[in-house]
């Protein structure tokens, strides 16, 4: 079925709001505040704003097991780990390079999906995988989002955040609850994210109310931010399918790397053009739907 207006439109907007997180979390932990602690107070804040919406609209999320199994796992993989791990090493690369890192996340998808069945692995999607890869490892040297002098150590630790949003993909398909809407499977992968969160910010010493400053300012931006990310995100996913929302990638490199230059004047070296060409060629090859089988 073809995209909606709306669709598309949704489809720009989470792009643009996953695009810009690097960026936002960067001026804040920046600022002062630890990265756990970040994640955790944003994440809060999102998980409250979700809650206050379904309470008033008598969304209430089920609290079967199964119910309760996938938030847990979900709030892990698609919140918990990845949220951490962004603003962990953010201390030490451009904003720019997660936008290059993060659109791997379909790709990784397709290899995990066709390494368990679920998907049909196909030569095109094979060479695309291919392609979009060597993109991403391309944009993580010196001379493209990476910085002369960069930390390569840091950049390929990076490459954990879209293998945590793969796996999430991939859980969310599997144990998705079917009846429940985008709202409630929201709310509850974010709050059970928190219950995650505050056993590693009290670890790191970073569980504690951030002072009344700047970064905390930006950690409620956030929380809205997220909150309506994950809105869209299951909305889109309910509606269109994992197929559709993977195409969030391409709006992802293009925001990220403009808020880069925006908030901290990134511009991306000469590599950075072929990378983002790799990277685009490779997600349309991975991502476009297989053709049926004649009858």
């Amino acid at each position: 079925m073809p995209a909606s207006p709306l669709a598309l439109l949704l489809l720009a907007a989470l792009g643009t709001i996953w695009g810009v997180t690097p960026a936002v979390g960067k001026l804040a932990v920046g600022d002062g505040i630890g990265p756990v602690g970040y994640a955790l107070f944003y994440t809060a804040a999102a998980a409250a704003i979700l809650a206050a919406i379904s309470w008033v609209r008598r969304e209430i999320p089920p609290a079967d097991a199964a119910a309760l199994g996938f938030y847990v796992g979900a709030g892990l993989l698609g919140s918990a780990v990845p949220g951490t791990l962004v603003f962990v090493t953010l201390q030490h690369l451009p904003a720019g390079v997660l936008a290059m890192v993060i659109p791997a996340s379909p790709l990784l998808t397709f290899l995990l999906a066709a390494a368990a069945g679920l998907e049909r692995a196909t030569r095109r999607r094979a060479v695309g995988v291919v392609l979009a890869l060597a993109g991403t490892t391309l944009a993580l040297s010196p001379g493209a989002v990476l910085p002369a002098g960069g930390s390569v150590a840091w950049a390929a630790l990076s490459g954990l955040i879209p293998a945590c949003y793969a796996a999430s993909n991939l859980f969310a398909v599997r144990f998705r609850p079917p009846a429940a809407p985008p709202l409630v499977l929201a709310a509850g992968t974010l709050a059970a994210s928190v219950l995650w969160l505050v056993p590693a910010a009290l670890a790191f010493g970073q569980a504690r109310l951030p002072d009344a400053d700047a970064a905390t300012a930006l950690a409620l931006i956030q929380g809205m931010l997220q909150a309506a990310a994950y809105l869209i995100y299951f909305r889109l996913l309910t509606h269109q399918g994992g197929v559709f929302v993977s195409q969030v990638g391409y709006v992802i490199v293009l925001t990220g790397l403009f808020w880069g230059w925006v908030f901290f004047a990134e511009i991306p070296g000469a590599l950075a053009l072929p990378a983002a060409v790799l990277i685009f060629a490779g997600l349309a090859l991975a991502t476009r739907p297989a053709r049926p089988a004649p009858a």
